[in-house]
C-alpha cells in the first residue's frame, strides 16, 4: 500500500476532523487505560495517521501524543472513526464515543477499537500480512500460520469490560484480540516474553497467533495488536478466588468469633478445592521461572547471576520508593509515615544477605486477574509487566521472587477485596471477616509457596532457604507501597488494602 500523502494534521483535515485532538485527548483522559486519573492535560497532538477506510465509515489509524502539565508525554493508539449522526453505533457502542463539540459537521466521532468493522479489518490485515505506510511509520501486520488464525463468527464480537490498560476483543468462539493502547518506545516485554516462553517449551500461556506492530526509522517496533486463541471454559483466578471467599465469609458469619485455629480449620474444611488450584498455581509458576532461566546466553533475555551488588541496589530503590510514596500530601498516609523507620529496616536486612541464585526475566505484574484456569489447567496471561513502570525497568533483570511476593500479594487482596464488596470496611462485620480472610490467604500462599519451592527443587534459581525468605518478604513490602501509590491514583477506596497489611507489622 502507498504512504499516506502530507502529515497528521492534512490527514485529520482531508476527513473533516481539524481540530478535533482536544476531544481525543478528553477521551484518552477517562479511559482506564489511558494512565491519567489525577493528571491534567496541556495539549493533545496526533503525531502519526493513516486511512483504513475512506467511507462508510471513515477509519483512521492515529497515534495521539498527550502531553501532561506534569511534563509527561504519552502516545496511545487510537483508532478513530465516524460515521453520520443518529447512526445506530452510537447506541450500539456507547462507551466508545468521543464527545466534540466543536464538530464541524453532524458527524459522529469514535474510538474505531468499538467497531467491528475496524476489528474485521485488523484481522484482515494480520491474516494476510499487509504493509501500510503512516504519514511517520508502518504499520506492518504478521502471521506465523494464516491458516490456524480461524476467526470464527465474525458477526459476534464482544468487548470485555475489565480494567486494564489495553482493550480485550472476544471474536466468535475462536479469537482473542488484544489491542494495546500506550505507544513505548523500545522492545516489547510481552512480546519477548511470549516468545522466549514458547521457545523453551512452556505451555501454560496463550501462544501468539498474530499481531500488528508500529516500526518507525527512530526506535524499536512497538506492538499494537496482539492475536491469540481464544480460551474456552476459562475462568479468571480472581474470580475463583472471590467464590471461595464468598462461600467462606458466608460460613463465617453463621459460625462467629472464632480462635485462629478455628478460623483455619473452617479454611480447609470447605476449600480444599481452591487450596489445590494455589498448589497447582505455584507449580506453574516455578515452570515459568524455570523457563526464564534457560534463556540462551548472548540475548537481551539471558539470565544473570544474583550479587550483592543487586541486593544493595534493590535496598536502595525500596527505600527510595517509600520516601517518594511518603512524600505525597496525602494525609491517608500519615500511619504509614510512623512506620517508615519499621519498613527501612525490612530493607535493610537484605544488604548483608548471602548472593546467590539468578537473576531473570520475569512477569512482572503477576497477580490472579492475570491467571486463567481452563479445562487442562492454568494459563498466565499479560506479560506487559507494571504499567505504571517504565518500559525500561519492566525489561529489567530481576530475581524470580518478586513474581512469588506479587502473587502472594495478590491472594492478601483477594481475601480483602471480598470483604470491601461485602460491606463497609470499617463494620462490625468486617472486623468479624478479617481474621478469616487472613486464614484463607495464609493457606493459600503456604498452598503456593510449598508447590513453588518443591518444583524448583535444587537447581540454583533461587538463593539459599534462610535467604530466600528474607528477599520474598521484602519484595512483598516493596509490592504494598507500589500498590499504595497505584490505588491513590485509580482506586482511591482500596488503598486501605494493601496500608493494612503493611501496618500490621509486615512479617508475613
Amino acid at each position: 500500500m502507498s504512504a499516506q500523502d502530507g502529515n497528521p494534521t492534512a490527514v485529520l483535515g482531508e476527513h473533516h476532523l481539524a481540530g478535533c485532538e482536544a476531544a481525543l485527548g478528553a477521551y484518552i483522559a477517562r479511559q482506564r487505560w489511558g494512565g491519567a486519573q489525577g493528571r491534567t492535560i496541556e495539549r493533545t497532538v496526533v503525531v502519526d495517521a493513516a486511512v483504513i477506510s475512506e467511507s462508510s465509515p471513515v477509519l483512521l489509524h492515529t497515534l495521539t501524543a498527550v502531553t501532561f502539565t506534569d511534563g509527561g508525554t504519552t502516545r496511545y493508539a487510537l483508532p478513530i472513526g465516524t460515521r453520520p449522526v443518529g447512526d445506530p453505533i452510537s447506541e450500539r457502542m456507547p462507551d466508545f464515543m468521543i464527545p466534540w463539540p466543536d464538530a464541524p459537521g453532524p458527524i459522529a466521532l469514535y474510538d474505531a477499537v468499538g467497531d467491528s468493522t475496524y476489528i474485521e479489518w485488523l484481522l484482515d490485515s494480520i491474516r494476510n500480512q499487509r504493509v501500510l505506510l503512516t504519514s511517520s511509520g508502518t504499520l506492518r501486520f504478521s502471521c506465523p500460520d494464516p491458516d490456524a488464525l480461524h476467526t470464527g463468527n465474525l458477526s459476534s464480537v464482544r468487548h470485555l469490560r475489565v480494567e486494564q490498560s489495553n482493550t480485550s476483543v472476544e471474536v466468535g468462539d475462536a479469537i482473542f484480540l488484544k489491542h494495546l493502547r500506550r505507544v513505548e518506545a523500545g522492545p516489547s516485554q510481552e512480546l519477548e516474553m511470549s516468545d522466549a516462553l514458547q521457545a523453551a517449551g512452556f505451555t501454560h500461556l496463550a501462544p501468539v497467533l498474530g499481531r500488528a506492530l508500529w516500526e518507525s526509522d527512530d526506535e524499536a517496533p512497538s506492538p499494537l495488536t496482539i492475536v491469540q486463541p481464544f480460551l474456552h471454559n476459562s475462568t479468571e483466578g480472581w474470580a475463583l478466588a472471590l467464590t471461595s471467599l464468598r462461600d467462606l465469609y458466608a460460613n463465617a458469619e453463621s459460625v462467629g468469633n472464632a480462635d485462629p485455629a478455628q478460623r483455619r480449620a473452617l479454611v480447609d474444611e470447605q476449600d480444599a478445592a481452591f487450596l489445590a488450584e494455589s498448589m497447582r498455581l505455584g507449580k506453574v509458576i516455578a515452570e515459568m521461572h524455570l523457563a526464564l532461566a534457560s534463556c540462551p546466553p548472548g540475548t537481551d533475555m539471558a539470565p544473570a547471576a544474583l550479587t550483592e551488588q543487586s541486593l544493595n541496589t534493590w535496598a536502595n530503590t525500596m527505600t527510595a520508593e517509600l520516601d517518594r510514596l511518603l512524600a505525597r500530601d496525602e494525609p491517608a498516609l500519615d500511619p504509614l509515615r510512623d512506620a517508615r523507620n519499621a519498613i527501612v529496616a525490612r530493607f535493610d536486612q537484605i544488604r548483608g544477605l548471602s548472593p546467590g541464585g539468578l537473576l531473570t526475566r520475569i512477569h512482572g505484574d503477576l497477580h490472579l486477574g492475570q491467571l486463567l484456569r481452563i479445562d487442562t489447567g492454568w494459563v498466565i496471561l499479560d506479560f506487559e509487566g507494571e504499567p505504571d513502570r517504565t518500559p525500561a525497568e519492566r525489561r529489567q533483570l530481576s530475581s524470580p521472587l518478586r513474581d512469588v511476593a506479587a502473587m502472594l500479594r495478590s491472594f492478601d487482596y483477594a481475601a480483602a477485596a471480598a470483604i470491601v464488596e461485602r460491606t463497609a470496611p470499617d463494620s462490625a462485620e468486617a472486623g468479624l471477616l478479617r481474621g478469616y480472610g487472613e486464614a484463607w490467604a495464609d493457606a493459600n500462599r503456604d498452598a503456593f509457596w510449598s508447590a513453588y519451592l518443591e518444583t524448583i527443587g535444587t537447581r540454583p534459581v533461587l538463593p539459599a532457604p534462610g535467604p530466600s525468605l528474607v528477599l520474598r518478604r521484602a519484595f512483598e513490602v516493596q509490592k504494598a507501597i507500589y500498590e499504595i501509590g497505584y490505588e491513590l491514583g485509580h482506586r482511591p477506596a482500596w488503598v486501605s488494602i494493601p496500608l493494612r497489611f503493611l501496618l500490621r507489622g509486615t512479617n508475613q
